[in-house]
C-alpha cells in the first residue's frame, strides 16, 4: 500500500484532511529541494511517514513557479500558485493537455465554475475532454458542487447526450476541499493533478476559491487515487443531461413545518436562502395531525375543489438543484416531493414541497427539544400568529416560549 492510500485511507486523514496532508506532503518536498538548490531528487515518498509530517503553511512569501519544480521519485511534480493570473493559466493549459492526450481513461472530481466570467478557461477544459471522447477515451466527473454557470451546465449536457462514454455523477456527500484529476492510472504515463481551493460563501451556498495546485506523474499515486475515485463514483447519483442542465437552475421551495425554522433548513439545505412569508392556497392545514406525529398523512391535504378558500401559511426558500436533491434525499423516507404554486407577496410563484407519505398511526408525547419547538420557532421567528394561535389551541406546550406574550 502506497502512503496516498496509507493518508485517505487512514479515518484520522479521511477527507480534506488526507487531501491537505498529500498536498502539504509535496508541497514541503518540492520547496525544500527548491530552496537547497539539490538537483538529486527529494526523499522517496514512499518512505515518508503519513503522520510525521505537517502540512505547510498555504501562504509563502517565495512560490515555487511550474519551472522551477524538482523531480518526485524520478518523476515531475509541479506546483503553481493559482492566485496569480499566469501560474492559473498555466495549470488549466497543463490539465487540459493531461486529459486531450489520455490513453486510456480520465477520472475527475470537481465542482465546476459558477461565473461566466471563466468561460475561456473551462471551454478549454470541455473541449480536451471532448477530444478524449472523440477518441473513444472513457471520461468520468464526479460533480460535488452547488450552483454552476449556465453555459457550463449546458457544454456538459450536451457531451452527455452525444458520447456514450461520458458520465457525470453528483457526490453529495463529499465534504473535501480539492478538485482531482487523474488520466491513465495504468499507463506508462499517468498524470495526478490536485486543485486546493478555499470555500467561500455566496448567493445560494459556498464556491471554491483556487489558491494552489499540483501536477504529479507517479505511478503508484495514480492507481492508488483512481481506486478511490472509482469507488467513489460507483456510490454516486448518476446524472441525466436534463439534471446538469438544471444545475444552474433556483428552485423555490415551501417549507410548511420544521423547515420553517432557520436553524433547522441551515443544517438540512445551508444554501438555502429565506424569501419570506408565502401562502399555499386550496390546501388544508391539520393542527391535530401535525401534533399527533411529524409525519402524518393528515398534516396537509389538497382540497377537493380548486374554488375553495382553504389556505395555509409557510415559508419560502431559494435554493440550488444541489440543495434541492439533498433535501429530497433527507426527506424522501416520509415525505413525497409534489410541485406546487404558492404565493409569496401576493405574486404566484412555482415551488416545490413535500407531503406526508402514509404511516402507522400513534401519537408522540409533546415534550421540550421535540420536532414541535422547531415548528414553534419558525412560526415565532416568521412572525405567523395564525399559525401560533391554532398551536395554542391545540395544546401545544410553549413553555419558555408564551406565545401569549408575543
Amino acid at each position: 500500500m502506497s502512503w496516498i492510500r496509507h493518508v485517505l485511507g487512514d479515518a484520522a486523514w479521511q477527507g480534506i484532511a488526507g487531501i491537505i496532508a498529500l498536498i502539504g506532503m509535496v508541497a514541503a518536498a518540492i520547496r525544500f529541494s527548491w530552496r537547497n538548490g539539490s538537483r538529486q531528487g527529494v526523499p522517496e515518498m514512499g518512505k515518508m511517514p503519513p503522520t510525521a509530517v505537517e502540512p505547510p503553511p498555504l501562504a509563502e512569501p517565495h512560490p515555487v513557479r511550474p519551472e522551477q519544480a524538482r523531480r518526485v521519485t524520478g518523476q515531475q511534480a509541479q506546483y503553481f500558485d493559482l492566485s496569480d493570473e499566469v501560474g492559473e493559466r498555466e495549470y488549466y493549459e497543463a490539465l487540459a493537455e493531461g486529459m486531450r492526450n489520455a490513453k486510456e481513461k480520465v477520472y475527475r472530481v470537481g465542482r465546476g465554475f459558477h461565473r461566466e466570467q471563466s468561460l475561456s478557461i473551462y471551454q478549454a477544459l470541455q473541449q480536451a475532454e471532448e477530444a478524449a471522447l472523440q477518441r473513444k477515451i472513457k471520461v468520468v466527473r464526479i460533480q460535488v458542487g452547488s450552483m454552476v454557470a449556465p453555459s457550463w451546465a449546458a457544454g456538459y449536457a450536451r457531451m452527455l447526450a452525444d458520447y456514450p462514454n461520458f458520465e457525470m455523477v453528483a457526490d453529495f456527500d463529499y465534504t473535501g476541499h480539492s478538485d482531482i484529476a487523474v488520466v491513465d492510472p495504468h499507463g506508462r504515463n499517468p498524470f495526478v493533478s490536485l486543485l486546493f481551493e478555499s470555500r467561500e460563501q455566496e448567493r445560494l451556498g459556498t464556491v471554491g476559491r483556487a489558491k494552489m495546485g499540483f501536477i504529479v506523474r507517479e505511478t503508484q499515486a495514480a492507481g492508488d487515487l483512481y481506486a478511490l475515485l472509482l469507488e467513489q463514483a460507483n456510490r454516486s447519483q448518476v446524472l441525466t443531461a436534463q439534471a446538469v442542465r438544471d444545475l444552474a437552475r433556483t428552485y423555490v421551495y415551501f417549507g410548511w413545518g420544521v423547515h420553517m425554522a432557520a436553524r433547522k433548513m441551515t443544517q438540512d439545505a445551508p444554501g438555502a436562502e429565506c424569501k419570506g412569508v408565502a401562502i399555499l392556497r386550496h390546501w388544508r392545514r391539520n393542527i391535530n395531525a401535525m401534533i399527533d406525529r411529524p409525519a402524518d398523512r393528515a398534516t396537509i391535504v389538497e382540497s377537493e375543489s380548486k374554488d375553495s378558500d382553504d389556505w395555509f401559511d409557510g415559508v419560502a426558500y431559494e435554493m440550488s438543484w444541489w440543495e434541492k436533491e439533498r433535501l429530497t434525499r433527507l426527506e424522501s423516507r416520509a415525505y413525497a416531493r409534489r410541485d406546487v404554486t404558492i404565493e409569496i407577496a401576493g405574486v404566484p410563484v412555482d415551488a416545490f414541497t413535500f407531503v406526508p407519505l402514509p404511516s402507522p398511526k400513534g401519537s408522540a408525547v409533546l415534550r421540550s427539544g421535540s420536532w414541535i419547538d422547531l415548528v414553534k420557532e419558525g412560526a415565532i421567528e416568521n412572525d405567523m400568529t395564525q399559525l401560533l394561535s391554532e398551536l395554542r389551541r391545540a395544546g401545544v406546550p410553549f413553555g419558555e416560549l408564551r406565545p401569549d406574550s408575543l
